[in-house]
């Protein structure tokens, strides 16, 4: 996916910040002295557009974590989406995920949610949380975002087309590549299933050396269910690939544990059964450290932590539209 373009979802300043603006012509940055947030907003984008992401976010920093009551709500969205595109880019997609969350809660507390400045920054954060699960491979909502962002395109398009017409595109091409992806993710699902069902036969006649080989297929089936949204499938495989794999061992060893961190990430998006992937995850948590596995533990905690922000975030969205 193509980054966001963040001059279409900059807000409209009430302050003249022309002088600024020609000082930054003149010397390269901002004055010393105090400086309106505009025109701090404003170069923020100049940095960003200069591909000078770590001094716009240096800045960014600055006003977010300093922040003034006096700001207007939707000055500090759109710091926040900058912020947000900034991380992905970085590929920091847990703190891309509070930038987020950050976005949209200032997008909340504006009283009336409506108006090209709304609309745009809204688009915006859908598009960017769309690239953010398409990068990990949360396709289905990915689209979903992207679904949504698009129909804000189309309709600002009508309202200001030289503005937000690339937007569009780029969320029409998004949109078309995600659509791909799961084509081929029901290509790849399929060789798949060919093979559980093979193995399935063998294990079934007494050829116990075809139950690896199933458990690797059932995995495979339930990661390829989870990107496609399918969580109560992804549940099935993973509970069945545990059932194989303990006719091979007795012992919690690295598949064990690999197998139900998958379990539990279905579970997760299971709206019933979100405890009990609190459960497993946490009963998950000492055997990942008896078995040294650092990258599993980082990924528990990343879960357990993804999962309230991913609550929230879908909560704050409910409430805007």
């Amino acid at each position: 996916m193509k980054p966001l373009l963040h001059h279409t979802s900059l807000p409209s300043f009430k302050t003249d910040i022309s002088a600024y603006k020609a000082a930054v012509a003149s010397t390269g940055t901002l004055p010393d002295g105090d400086v309106p947030l505009e025109a701090k907003m404003w170069y923020v984008l100049q940095l960003v557009e200069q591909n000078r992401t770590a001094d716009a976010a240096v800045l960014l920093d600055t006003i977010n974590y300093n922040p003034n009551a006096l700001t207007p709500p939707i000055y500090t969205a759109w710091m926040w989406l900058v912020r947000m595109s900034i991380y992905i880019a970085r590929a920091d997609y847990l703190m891309a995920g509070d930038a987020a969350e950050r976005t949209l809660r200032a997008l909340d507390a504006i009283v009336v949610k409506k108006g090209d400045d709304f609309l745009a920054i809204l688009a915006g954060v859908l598009y960017n949380l769309a690239m953010l699960h398409n990068a990990s491979s949360e396709n289905s909502r990915a689209a979903k975002e992207l679904a949504k962002a698009q129909k804000l395109y189309e309709r600002l398009v009508k309202k200001d087309e030289s503005r937000f017409a690339t937007m569009l595109t780029y969320a029409v091409e998004a949109s078309m590549l995600i659509f791909k992806s799961r084509q081929q993710q029901m290509e790849v699902f399929a060789h798949y299933h060919d093979l559980t069902e093979q193995y399935s036969g063998m294990v079934e006649g007494g050829n116990r050396d075809a139950i690896a080989q199933l458990v690797d297929s059932l995995h495979k089936e339930g990661e390829i269910m989870l990107e496609m949204g399918n969580h109560r499938d992804a549940m099935k495989y993973f509970t069945k690939a545990l059932r194989y794999q303990k006719r091979i061992s007795s012992e919690m060893g690295m598949k064990e544990l690999t197998l139900s961190i998958g379990l539990a990430r279905s579970l997760m998006r299971i709206a019933n059964r979100r405890e009990s992937a609190d459960q497993l995850l946490a009963s998950l948590q000492p055997l990942a450290q008896r078995l040294g596995a650092t990258e599993a533990q980082a990924e528990i905690a990343s879960l357990l932590d993804k999962k309230d922000k991913n609550n929230r975030i879908m909560t704050l969205l409910k409430g805007i539209f």
